[in-house]
């Protein structure tokens, strides 16, 4: 199973990102976990570091939502190389289908992240 380098969470909810950060430390394939409480704090993060090899980004935060960091990262031109996993409580359709119009995002998955999901994502998206 692949092993990543940074992996960022961006949610407003402790609790999730507590679960998912538990589900990475419980597979031990990640060196970093950043957490973010909203787009604007991942955004700024994102211009002071290297960029992750994947970032969950939810949809609904204060400040800047999901779909403003993403159009704020598109137009800086960074982290093209980053994949994208909206995690989100939100079952909206156009939601779903707004997720993929941008380049990076590879999956749409309800709350919360589990292991199991964990590893279909590495096995799919990082182990070619």
């Amino acid at each position: 199973m692949h092993h990543f380098n940074k992996v960022l969470l961006v949610d407003d909810d402790d609790a999730t990102n507590f679960l998912t950060e538990l589900a990475f430390k419980n597979l031990a394939i990640a060196n970093e976990i950043e957490m973010a409480s909203d787009g604007l704090i991942a955004y700024e993060w994102i211009r002071q570091n290297n960029c992750p090899d994947i970032i969950f980004l939810d949809i609904r935060m204060p400040r800047m939502d999901g779909f403003d960091f993403l159009d704020n990262i598109t137009k800086m031109n960074v982290c093209k190389q980053a994949k994208i996993v909206m995690l989100t409580s939100s079952t909206r359709a156009e939601d779903k289908a707004k997720a993929f119009t941008y380049k990076g995002v590879i999956d749409y998955l309800e709350k919360p992240l589990t292991e199991k999901t964990i590893q279909m994502i590495a096995n799919t998206w990082f182990d070619k």
